[in-house]
């Protein structure tokens, strides 16, 4: 008797567990919306103000219809979405799945220019966003990885609409990298590496011509060919300098080259090898 009671018991115990989770999986279990809707919905987020949750609903569009009448929009608001949300991986990569699936598509340039601007906010490091500091005097890589992607564009759809927007990116990414390379550049002169600098300047002058930082640039190479004992290498840049830059400030009144201000000390601190100078 009473064995027959604990079974009974057990019985009722086990398809009361099983009740239960039945109707959890049936309360987690999210009926699918029109397509419709769920576009509906990312866009008024997007209008909100409010990325993530446009995330949530383009993902969900796209998982419940991959082929449907939104297909296309979604990825491209996708990608929108993440860039707005701070993703800049996920957008970069949601972009170069795009250009991948949808090559021929008339809407890749606009993937073309989002996997660009992606790489270059991506490429804003923490003491950029919050201290305000020069862009120029942070690493450079992923700043030169997004002028390749905006060229990319450029010269695949030189008609696009968003080409003009694009070379002007361009344009603001050349001055940036070259005025880094100075900043590296004065960091070997601190360092008594005038080679390494004159590469720096050198690199500056062949590359990126059109810039403001080509003066300095010249200055870099006199004064590194000076410490080299190259003064013939000296006198022909500051010939350069003169008819390029005649108001040049390292020059003097009579024309002579006036030396860059460097500290004296030959042994930098590890903190300005790292920020290449901002801080010493």
């Amino acid at each position: 008797m009473g064995f027959h009671y604990s079974l009974l018991r057990f019985s009722a115990i086990v398809s009361f567990s099983f009740f239960v989770v039945a109707c959890s999986s049936k309360q987690v279990q999210e009926p699918d919306l029109p397509e419709r809707v769920y576009y509906d919905k990312a866009q008024q987020a997007l209008e909100d103000g409010l990325p993530s949750t446009a995330i949530k609903h383009l993902k969900d569009l796209d998982s419940r219809y991959p082929f449907g009448e939104f297909s296309i929009r979604t990825e491209l608001d996708l990608i929108y979405a993440q860039l707005e949300a701070g993703d800049y991986i996920a957008s970069h990569s949601t972009a170069e799945r795009f250009i991948k699936n949808h090559p021929e598509n008339e809407t890749v340039d606009y993937a073309y220019y989002m996997r660009a601007l992606a790489t270059y906010k991506g490429a804003e490091s923490y003491l950029s966003r919050y201290l305000d500091l020069d862009p120029s005097e942070r690493d450079s890589t992923e700043l030169s990885k997004a002028f390749n992607e905006l060229a990319d564009l450029t010269s695949r759809f030189p008609d696009s609409v968003y080409a003009p927007d694009a070379k002007a990116r361009m344009l603001f990414l050349r001055e940036i990298v070259a005025r880094h390379e100075l900043q590296v550049a004065h960091y070997y002169l601190k360092r008594k590496a005038p080679l390494s600098a004159l590469r720096r300047g050198q690199e500056v002058i062949q590359h990126y011509p059109s810039t403001q930082a080509v003066e300095e640039a010249l200055a870099i190479t006199i004064q590194s060919y000076n410490d080299l004992n190259q003064t013939d290498l000296a006198q022909t840049n500051l010939i350069i300098l003169k008819q390029t830059f005649p108001e040049s400030e390292y020059l003097d009144e009579s024309g002579n080259f006036t030396p860059l201000e460097l500290p004296n000390d030959a042994d930098p601190s590890f903190l300005y090898w790292i920020t290449f100078g901002l801080f010493d």
